[in-house]
């Protein structure tokens, strides 16, 4: 029939599907975009600060590495070979009132090693607003000329030290071959000089003769104080009764 076909046109066709599009990941936050740009930035700046430090930097100085590998190697041979010991402690410990005891007639016997010839002398020097006292001994020992000088600045000036600083400097003969830097901290309860550091050295035969001074000196403190512990006991054995 004529509205039955008319009906039959009038029907919609379905429309056709769409297909869903990609869903894009929601853009950073304006916070973590800066944060991440702090970062890259502040990565960026060590970069050129340690890029820009190293073409500024001295190059090596062949020289000056030599100098210092030497003094380390002398004053290594100074240390463990006790001549920092035997200079910067014992001797002048020993020659500390040679000025004074050389005047009297025993002092020979209050000299610790086999020295002849002793002459001692005590001067001070001006030096800045400072004072420097200077002892001067000379010796001969086993047949050879020897002299140490020992310059005595007093108190160091740095703000409540305790510490005395002085310098040794000991001649071979004509030749000076070695000094010594020294200190002496008064707050220990049995102060004495001891070797701080080493400015001046040169090896020689007068290495051993040192050595051999200071294990003299040695013997001899040693023997003093066993006769002084001995004259106690024979004291005090007199006075005991053991019935």
């Amino acid at each position: 029939m004529f509205w039955k076909k008319r009906q039959e046109q009038d029907v919609e066709a379905p429309e056709p599907v769409m297909e869903a599009e990609p869903i894009e990941p929601a853009p950073q936050s304006t916070q973590a975009e800066l944060e991440k740009a702090a970062k890259e930035l502040a990565a960026s700046l060590r970069a050129y600060a340690d890029a820009s430090y190293a073409a500024k930097k001295a190059v090596p100085d062949e020289e000056l590495t030599a100098a210092h590998c030497k003094v380390e190697i002398a004053r290594k041979i100074a240390t463990e070979g006790r001549i920092a010991y035997a200079l910067g402690r014992c001797l002048p410990e020993q020659m500390a009132q040679w000025h004074a005891w050389s005047q009297r007639d025993d002092f020979m016997d209050w000299v610790g090693f086999a020295a002849t010839n002793i002459t001692s002398s005590r001067t001070a020097e001006e030096v800045g607003a400072g004072r420097v006292v200077v002892t001067t001994n000379d010796f001969t020992y086993r047949g050879r000329h020897y002299r140490l000088v020992f310059r005595d600045s007093g108190l160091s000036s740095a703000p409540d030290d305790h510490v005395y600083i002085g310098e040794v400097h000991f001649y071979a003969g004509d030749n000076r071959v070695a000094k010594f830097d020294v200190t002496k901290d008064l707050m220990k309860e049995y102060s004495e000089w001891q070797f701080a550091d080493l400015t001046g050295f040169r090896i020689g035969t007068w290495m051993q003769e040192v050595l051999e001074m200071s294990v003299e000196i040695e013997a001899s403190q040693e023997k003093k104080m066993n006769r002084f512990s001995d004259e106690r006991a024979r004291q005090a054995a007199d006075e005991i009764d053991l019935g």
